[in-house]
């Protein structure tokens, strides 16, 4: 956890990855940054230029060796360095940033040299710690920049800068805009509450409310988009042993990325992999074959096999076509998602039948299933959402992408700004539960008293996630996941 009363010192950091390149970069940031850059970058000026570079030998003045060719021993590399002065720096403090030759060995010796030299090792995710802290980012912005280091495809990345340029910030801050202004007027009229004067009319309040309401529950709905943008869509492939789970996987992401065997049970863990359907990221996990077993390895198999389950946007219910759905399978469908699941019949390329006539029985086996009754147009869904392929069919690749696309379709990815972060999330479900309770008590005339507490809280829920208000706890949440040098 970063600690306020270490704000003070100046830190540093190798802030490329780890491994050989053709640079690396360190970053020194804090009051001392310059000072401590001079004591081994002597080209430096006394009184650099902010967002300059100079170019020169950095020195390692502690193995200071008699001249040879023009050129000490202490010498370590020749480096490019950056100047930022305060206030104009990613921090808000006095930096420097050093550009090495990507040696993984010459980057530690000069990170080693700036500790020696007065600086401290940077923790996790505390250059922008310090920005956040410095006025330079918001909390939405700062958890920006993780998601951009994080981004995965197009989409992602597009979606995490909007976030790190304000986007998302400025949703937030109109509804705390909306909020504050109702509010000041209620607080106003419990200040004046023995005078006989309307401070504001209950339309005007309303609307207002209403307004703030609107903007919370637009980001609250975005939430899924964003999530499925942020960290892609989550592809279960679920089904009974030896239907060929394992051999889709490997069609759909080209690769043998699972065992694939005759031998039912194969499959005892998840496996997992990605790949990428129209911009977004599809993470595809192959599971344990759903089957009562006295096996105690393949038993923990299966548990994990259903908690994926539950946490997929999307099932391929897979079975194998020349057998047709039993009655084990009809019951693991009774349990799930009719809106999740796709029903996928593999070994295609082994089937003699008719495939309508295989079509027909699944229609007359689903339609009396609890669960599918909840669906409005059962036969849309039959059309649509029920795939015969076969895992050695490259034409089948297309057939379940193109499902999956479909999806993706029917989920909305516009150019906006969504809400993607759980405590995002969480502290506006609060605060729509806050507002809805304000604006009934506005229908019913209540006193502004107890409206005035519904919005207050609904504030806080909206300055906390933006960062106006936090703690310990808040900051360590955000910033744990960020690597060191950012």
């Amino acid at each position: 956890m970063i600690k306020g009363d270490r704000d003070v010192d100046t830190i540093c950091a190798i802030s490329t990855p780890i491994g050989t390149g053709g640079i690396s970069v360190l970053r020194v940031s804090g009051p001392g940054a310059l000072l401590i850059a001079q004591k081994s970058c002597q080209f430096l000026p006394k009184e650099p230029t902010s967002h300059h570079v100079y170019l020169g030998l950095l020195r390692d003045l502690s193995q200071s060796k008699p001249q040879s060719a023009g050129i000490t021993d202490e010498a370590v590399d020749e480096v490019v360095t950056t100047y930022f002065k305060k206030g104009h720096s990613f921090t808000g403090d006095e930096t420097i940033e050093i550009s090495c030759h990507g040696s993984p060995y010459i980057a530690q010796k000069i990170l080693t040299i700036l500790v020696q030299s007065g600086a401290r090792l940077a923790e996790p995710g505390e250059f922008t710690y310090r920005a956040f802290m410095n006025g330079k980012l918001d909390l939405v912005q700062a958890e920006g920049v993780l998601a951009l280091i994080q981004a995965q495809s197009d989409r992602s990345g597009k979606q995490a800068l909007r976030q790190l340029r304000g986007s998302l910030s400025k949703k937030l801050e109109a509804i705390e805009a909306d909020i504050l202004w109702s509010l000041a007027r209620l607080e106003v009229s419990i200040d004046f509450s023995t005078e006989d004067v309307e401070i504001v009319s209950k339309t005007d309040l309303n609307q207002r409310v209403l307004a703030a309401q609107q903007g919370v529950n637009k980001l609250l709905e975005s939430y899924r988009s964003g999530r499925m943008i942020k960290e892609g869509l989550q592809l279960v492939l679920a089904g009974e042993p030896n239907v060929g789970k394992s051999s889709l996987l490997n069609l759909l992401v080209e690769e043998s990325r699972a065992i694939v065997s005759e031998i039912a049970g194969t499959t005892r863990d998840l496996v997992e992999a990605k790949f990428s359907v129209q911009g977004i990221v599809v993470n595809a996990t192959d599971t344990a074959g759903l089957r009562k077993t006295s096996d105690i390895v393949e038993s923990l198999g299966i548990k994990k096999s259903y908690e994926a389950i539950s946490d997929a946007d999307i099932i391929f219910f897979v079975f194998d076509i020349n057998r047709g759905l039993s009655a084990h399978e009809l019951g693991e469908i009774e349990l799930l998602d009719p809106y999740k699941i796709r029903l996928i019949g593999n070994k295609k390329d082994k089937f003699s039948g008719f495939l309508d006539s295989a079509k027909k029985t699944l229609f007359d086996q689903l339609k009396v299933l609890k669960n599918f009754q909840k669906i409005e147009n059962f036969e849309p869904f039959m059309k649509s959402k029920v795939l015969f392929v076969s895992a050695y069919d490259k034409s089948s690749y297309e057939d379940l992408t193109g499902l999956i696309a479909l999806d993706l379709s029917n989920t909305v990815f516009e150019d906006q700004s969504y809400i993607s972060q759980v405590r995002h999330f969480e502290n506006l479900t609060k605060a729509a539960e806050n507002i809805e309770r304000a604006l009934l008590l506005i229908t019913a005339d209540s006193s502004v008293e107890f409206m005035a507490l519904e919005l207050k809280e609904a504030l806080i829920l909206v300055q906390e996630t933006l960062g106006k208000r936090f703690d310990d706890q808040v900051m360590d949440r955000v910033f744990r996941e960020f690597c060191i040098g950012k």
